[in-house]
């Protein structure tokens, strides 16, 4: 699914981009970027927007900058707390350094798009279905654990899966 943001979102996002890592460097220490390809602010920036792309589809409250740690925590779409990953690659596959890192009860895979207000939200898992499904593989920073985009529910499920949860829906 192709999610188009707003103006407003888009603009907002790289403000909370470039405030996060000026929030780091006051803090004394650098923030991690594993990409050549692009800086810390912009890859900050693509966060949120993905982040933002959720929250505007799920009509849940959008992202705000954490000084600390969001503990593994994005979006919550109603009492269940969601892990948005972001990827460079429109369908790249969705990585978590380990299971340790995987602390919410949910991740939406977005990758980016030829267009920058333009996210793919490629899908979705739950923290037990990826720790079922994924593999390890070394993209170049030790093993990590992944699941291919192909291999997560449409993101068109995931309603029937919050409706289930909060009102026992079948």
């Amino acid at each position: 699914m192709k999610f188009l943001l707003t103006r407003q979102d888009s603009h907002t996002s790289e403000i909370m981009g470039a405030d996060t890592v000026a929030l780091c460097k006051l803090q004394g220490f650098s923030p991690r970027l594993e990409n050549d390809r692009q800086s810390r602010e912009e890859a900050n920036a693509f966060g949120y927007k993905a982040e933002f792309a959720i929250a505007r589809l799920f009509n849940a409250e959008p992202p705000v900058i954490n000084v600390l740690s969001d503990g593994g925590v994005d979006v919550w779409l109603d009492d269940i707390p969601v892990d948005v990953k972001f990827t460079n690659d429109e369908y790249g596959p969705l990585i978590f350094d380990s299971m340790q890192k995987f602390r919410a009860e949910i991740a939406i895979l977005v990758g980016r798009t030829d267009d920058d207000d333009v996210m793919s939200i490629n899908g979705w898992v739950t923290r037990k279905e990826f720790k079922q499904k994924a593999d390890k593989q070394n993209f170049g920073y030790g093993d990590r654990l992944f699941l291919r985009h192909t291999d997560m529910n449409p993101i068109a499920e995931l309603w029937h899966f919050l409706a289930k949860r909060k009102w026992g829906v079948e």
